[in-house]
């Protein structure tokens, strides 16, 4: 269970580094094509509206839920022509420590939900692909495009559900509160037994978070390539390069 544990949370830390990377090349790609900060960021905020959705709402929905009070929820870029730019935002009032630690990393948890509803289902979806070709029907049936509306999921939210160093304000210090205490518990001798069930519950549901998001950095290494790629061919096409420009 640990291994497993350590394998998810470095999966993570991956995923988290390629979707930096990914959404900077791709802005860097459309910026040399258009001259434009504004057409690039709303490019990038219009594929990414999905998860931008979904990460807004987990951040207002857990704090709804915490009882501490929201307003203000945006779904547009805010600071188009800063350095940084906010596309989307939920103003939470001031919490505790761990509540607003919970609200922080709300939406990491509710986007590796949305990704395990997605991998439920997305073998069945698949084999129907494949007999969709097999049958000669690709092109007139539905599974190809739900299909492809799966994998843009994947994609939209897995480079979207990671918190900014904004929401995780406070979170840290949580989590080395949480980890003294454990080592103190552990040190006392006291220990939380699963049940042989419970645990083999838990090592299979980390076994399949890690196939999951194996797959989906798969996806994004993929991706990444091609953006590097894309940024090369416009560069050649527009006689244009990017030295100091950043998202």
């Amino acid at each position: 269970m640990i291994i497993g544990l350590i394998v998810i949370i470095t999966e993570l830390i991956i995923l988290y580094i390629l979707s930096r990377k990914l959404t900077q090349n791709m802005f860097i790609a459309v910026f040399l094509l258009t001259k434009s900060r504004p057409a690039a960021v709303g490019f990038l905020s219009l594929l990414f509206f999905p998860g931008t959705v979904i990460h807004e709402l987990a951040h207002l929905f857990t704090a709804e839920i915490l009882g501490v009070r929201t307003s203000g929820l945006t779904l547009v870029p805010e600071g188009i022509e800063q350095k940084e730019v906010r596309t989307g935002s939920v103003s939470i009032a001031q919490s505790d420590p761990i509540r607003r630690a919970v609200i922080g990393i709300a939406p990491v948890f509710v986007g590796l939900s949305t990704l395990g509803i997605l991998s439920y289902f997305l073998p069945d979806v698949w084999e129907q692909v494949l007999l969709d070709i097999q049958n000669g029907i690709l092109l007139t049936s539905y599974s190809l495009y739900i299909f492809a509306l799966m994998v843009y999921a994947f994609f939209a939210v897995s480079n979207t559900m990671f918190s900014s160093p904004e929401d995780l304000e406070g979170f840290w210090p949580v989590v080395g509160i949480i980890t003294l205490l454990s080592a103190a518990l552990y040190i006392a001798g006291i220990r939380i037994n699963l049940t042989e069930t419970t645990l083999g519950n838990v090592t299979q549901l980390f076994r399949s978070a890690g196939f999951m998001l194996g797959y989906i950095g798969a996806l994004n290494i993929a991706l990444y390539l091609l953006s590097r790629g894309s940024i090369n061919l416009v560069e050649k096409l527009t006689n244009r390069t990017l030295t100091h420009q950043r998202q």
